[in-house]
């Protein structure tokens, strides 16, 4: 507190802990005289204020808060907490989603190299094997009996060949390994083939004499140079289907192969290889239009949405894995369901942090606020009980201080 010498004036500052009683003396540095003073109250009974100081009753419309410490605080601190959090997970909700997808567009891919690969590799085999037994001399003679008993031989150690068999130009069995009825086979597109300077052609039909879905291949007989003749093996699909359409993963995966012209050479649904159905008009196959193998999304006829992946050989037959997309990316929806669930706790919980950290600081401000006002009143007997350390504790503080001066100098003002 401010005091003055009653004789010269001179001020002086006293601090209120020095009053051990009610009155305290010093004597003044200027002029030698003894001075008294009384120490502080803070209760007062009256106060009169000057007709030009207004006094108001409550708060101004222009004072009232419109955005405050408070939601500011919250706003700072969901800001500062949720933006690098929400930047992280929507990183990791983006990379994970591609690597998933990557990994599974890799894992289809790789099955039909590996279906294709085996498809290739069991064609391969028939095929030399034809070119090496019509590079044989029981073959190039064209004789019935010897050729017959090289094609019994082939169909013994190649049991998968249901009927192996030899044309001569024009089309017609000069031999065949079953010893049944020669027929004629002239209508057939491999032997077109081979006839018109194909080193090898094929042909998936039903058979003449299965009466099911077979894989024909042919190779020319040839003898001075010039073609004499067809050797041809037929033989079930059983093998092929067997390795496609075992293929599965979970309950809408599966796998399918379709000869050049779409027609099914194996399917899990048995009625479509024995009716070589056409997929032509199949969705799936709008994908590959113009590609040898490639992966993507298609929306199937009963209008659900799947992923596939294809790839072609050089006989033009098509491989097609596929499965519902839902399904494939499982394993995904669920991460990205967690991954939003554990965001939005997180917004919670920051929430409930933020509240309370505006709160404790808006808290004390708005009461040291009231009190402030109450004491512009009149009321100086408002108590301020902030104990807090901090900045706001200080201020408050120094608020008290005020208080205690102000009822001193009200009740100086009333002894005058």
């Amino acid at each position: 507190m401010i005091v003055a010498c009653t004789k010269c004036g001179k001020k002086y500052t006293v601090d209120e802990k020095n009053f051990k009683q009610n009155i305290m003396q010093f004597k003044c540095r200027a002029c030698g005289t003894v001075c008294t003073l009384e120490k502080p109250v803070v209760s007062y009974e009256s106060v009169e204020y000057s007709e030009d100081i207004p006094v108001a009753g409550k708060a101004e419309k222009n004072d009232r808060i419109r955005f405050g410490l408070f939601p500011k605080t919250i706003i700072l601190m969901l800001l500062i907490s949720l933006v690098p959090v929400g930047l992280l997970f929507m990183i990791t909700y983006n990379e994970t989603g591609d690597r998933v997808k990557q990994d599974t567009q890799a894992q289809m891919e790789q099955a039909t190299s590996g279906l294709m690969n085996h498809i290739d590799e069991w064609v391969d085999k028939n095929k030399r094997l034809l070119h090496t037994a019509a590079r044989l001399e029981s073959i190039k003679s064209l004789d019935a009996v010897e050729q017959t008993m090289v094609l019994r031989t082939i169909h013994d150690q190649f049991p998968w060949m249901y009927l192996v068999f030899t044309l001569d130009i024009n089309g017609m069995n000069t031999a065949r390994n079953d010893g049944k009825a020669l027929k004629d086979y002239s209508d057939r597109a491999y032997f077109r083939d081979i006839i018109n300077g194909k080193s090898f052609s094929w042909q998936t039909l039903i058979g003449k004499t299965s009466k099911k879905p077979a894989l024909v291949l042919a190779v020319p007989i040839t003898a001075g140079g010039e073609v004499v003749g067809v050797l041809a093996a037929a033989m079930t699909t059983e093998t092929i289907s067997q390795s496609v359409a075992k293929w599965t993963k979970g309950k809408t995966g599966f796998a399918f192969l379709v000869d050049e012209n779409n027609k099914v050479i194996a399917h899990q649904v048995k009625a479509y290889v024995l009716e070589e159905k056409s997929l032509s008009a199949y969705p799936v196959f709008s994908l590959s239009t113009g590609k040898t193998s490639g992966f993507g999304e298609f929306t199937d006829m009963t209008g659900e949405l799947n992923i596939a992946a294809f790839k072609k050989n050089e006989l033009g037959w098509n491989i097609v894995v596929q499965q519902g997309k839902n399904e494939a990316y499982e394993t995904l929806l669920k991460f990205q369901r967690y991954i939003l669930l554990v965001f939005f706790f997180t917004i919670a919980i920051v929430a409930i942090i933020a509240w309370f950290s505006a709160r404790s600081i808006s808290k004390p401000i708005l009461e040291m606020t009231d009190a402030a006002t109450r004491m512009s009143l009149g009321d100086l007997d408002v108590e301020i009980n902030i104990e807090s350390r901090d900045e706001i504790g200080m201020l408050a503080k120094s608020i008290v201080r005020m208080q205690t001066s102000l009822a001193y100098a009200m009740k100086r003002l009333k002894k005058v």
